[in-house]
């Protein structure tokens, strides 16, 4: 029934979008006399057509306001729950050849751990649930495939042979839902609680620090938009025509380095490879503040499983001081295919 709702709804603006346009283009001036072969009509014509056409993106967010709005259409890339809860449609479904894939990961992930045994830096490994896991009660029906319910407990089983220092499991106690309404990543009690746990584990590995460190909170809340609306198109749409807008007061961690610019600073005892999740919600100031102490920050959007870790090893220098490696990753790139910089790290490490 959705499918000709928005099949039913596209034909309408398809066509009404195509009446306005030809007002619009009798509107404009004829074109100048040219001949076909030279394609000066075409050219002309072409121009005409780009001057009737109204700004594309404020059309946009109108037509995806309204398919929301409608039928609760978000796109290829977005899936919505209830209430307005976005999810990334990658997390809800299965990956061609996931199992292959998933297999080279667990045979990377023993390669990582051994290289970094090897310099006497422990490994603690920080799997991010799905958001379709973990804030499974705004699905509200929402179909999600059996590959993607299965993560975590596939990597749970299967990394048992893999010597790392910790796994540090998220699922009990989550602070539910521990998400952004119309984000991919934690919000600040999902990235807080995560934080603990983490702490928690290096803990065991590294004596707890002593670092002077001030938080400052944002007295006024500012909005913010989640990267899932900007993929839906719907970043600036307001119910119904789109999710509840959200608020965040931003906070700025200050941490105090003893002695004067001369003098020389210890490294960081602890550095935290990890993906856009180190990277939003406050999770790398939340693990300094529980740690007491600075952690090197080598996270990057976009790294996938293991694409941080492979440019740490890539530059050994920065694991000069290190003991501890905190790998963030997140479990829905267990399945998908491997990186060029993964295949070539593998290639090389072959034994």
């Amino acid at each position: 029934m959705a499918r000709k709702l928005n099949a039913l709804l596209f034909l309408l603006l398809t066509a009404s979008g195509c009446g306005a346009l030809l007002w619009r283009l009798f509107q404009q001036p004829a074109p100048p006399r040219g001949g076909w072969l030279d394609g000066g009509i075409t050219t002309a014509l072409d121009q005409q057509i780009r001057r009737a056409m109204p700004a594309s993106g404020a059309l946009d967010q109108r037509l995806n306001g309204l398919l929301y709005a409608v039928t609760g259409d978000t796109g290829p890339q977005v899936r919505a729950g209830c209430d307005g809860w976005l999810f990334l449609a990658e997390e809800t479904a299965a990956t061609p050849h996931g199992d292959a894939n998933f297999h080279q990961r667990l045979r990377l992930a023993t390669l990582l751990q051994a290289t970094l045994a090897q310099r006497g830096v422990a490994l603690v490994s920080l799997p991010i649930p799905d958001k379709v896991e973990l804030a499974h009660a705004q699905l509200c029906g929402l179909p999600v495939s059996a590959q993607a319910r299965s993560r975590s407990q596939a990597w749970r089983a299967a990394s048992g042979g893999i010597p790392l220092a910790a796994w540090v499991d998220l699922h009990e106690g989550w602070p539910a839902p521990g998400y952004w309404r119309t984000d991919t990543h934690w919000d600040r009690s999902g990235a807080g609680f995560a934080a603990l746990r983490v702490a928690g584990a290096v803990r065991k590995l590294v004596p707890a620090g002593d670092t002077a460190m001030h938080e400052t909170v944002a007295a006024a809340p500012s909005q913010r938009v989640g990267d899932l609306a900007r993929l839906a198109g719907l970043a600036h749409n307001a119910p119904p025509f789109g999710p509840p807008q959200e608020y965040d007061r931003i906070r700025t961690l200050e941490i105090e380095r003893g002695g004067s610019l001369l003098d020389e600073v210890a490294p960081p005892r602890v550095l935290l490879a990890g993906s856009s999740y180190s990277l939003n919600s406050g999770f790398a100031d939340a693990l300094q503040l529980a740690l007491r102490q600075e952690v090197s920050q080598q996270s990057r959007t976009g790294s996938g499983f293991a694409g941080s870790l492979l440019e740490v090893l890539a530059h050994p220098q920065r694991l000069d001081g290190v003991a501890v490696v905190v790998w963030e990753w997140p479990l829905r790139a267990l399945y998908q295919p491997l990186t060029t910089e993964e295949t070539d790290w593998l290639q090389l490490h072959q034994s």
